[in-house]
């Protein structure tokens, strides 16, 4: 276990150091240039837009459910932080801009910042790291925002979706759903390559993007994230 946490620590050193030594990555200004720019019924973008209501189901679903007591606030952020994904990446596709894209980011650090804390508390260590993680990835977005350097979102949304099959092939079950977890990670890798060739699965396909694409793969990996927390029942 001493071991298991010493490579966790060393990864996450490895990780802070590079990018700190890495020159400011600003936002690419064609990162906005999305594929999809149909419209349907006045809505600019439709697809894109309207592709991010799995996360606002996803999330109500979540909030139904009645999580381990040790678990509920944490559990609580989580749901609150992928409904809150929905309406902000919509908002965002509405017009994509990078003042826009702030709101996109935003809800998306609480909710990584929210599963990993859980995974932490339940794998790792009794310490409580909801608040100062849910912090760091909101003032990673704002940093961002503030500066146009990605360098501390990179790491936010990045190195916690690295360590978390690490950490679930090192250290013992207890509450959460490992092998929903690693499926939600397998997803959003999905979602993060649909994400690289939007037009030519646009193209391919004629219906949907690879972006539109994405929202649904990730919604779905979302959906994951939430089963694996056990009810109050379970523990």
């Amino acid at each position: 276990m001493r071991h298991s946490a010493a490579v966790l620590i060393a990864i996450s050193a490895v990780a802070v150091v590079a990018l700190s030594l890495h020159a400011p990555i600003p936002q690419d200004p064609a990162y906005h240039a999305f594929a999809d720019v149909r419209s349907f019924a006045g809505i600019p973008n439709f697809a894109d837009v309207l592709s991010n209501l799995p996360f606002l189901l996803v999330g109500l679903y979540g909030l139904t459910r009645r999580p381990a007591p040790r678990m509920k606030t944490g559990y609580l952020v989580l749901c609150a932080g992928i409904a809150l994904v929905s309406l902000g990446s919509a908002y965002y596709h509405l017009s994509p801009t990078s003042a826009t894209l702030l709101w996109d980011r935003l809800p998306m650090t609480v909710a990584f910042m929210a599963l990993f804390a859980l995974l932490l508390e339940d794998r790792v260590t009794d310490a409580k790291t909801l608040v100062p993680l849910v912090a760091a990835g909101l003032a990673s977005a704002l940093y961002w925002h503030l500066t146009d350097d990605l360098r501390p979102y990179i790491l936010v949304q990045f190195l916690p979706i690295a360590l978390m099959p690490l950490i679930l092939l090192s250290y013992p079950k207890k509450n959460l759903d490992g092998k929903a977890l690693m499926l939600g990670v397998a997803l959003y890798a999905a979602a993060k390559a649909l994400e690289l060739y939007d037009r030519p699965v646009l193209e391919a396909l004629g219906a949907l993007s690879g972006h539109s694409l994405k929202h649904l793969a990730a919604g779905a990996a979302s959906l994951c994230v939430i089963r694996a927390v056990p009810s109050g029942r379970q523990v």
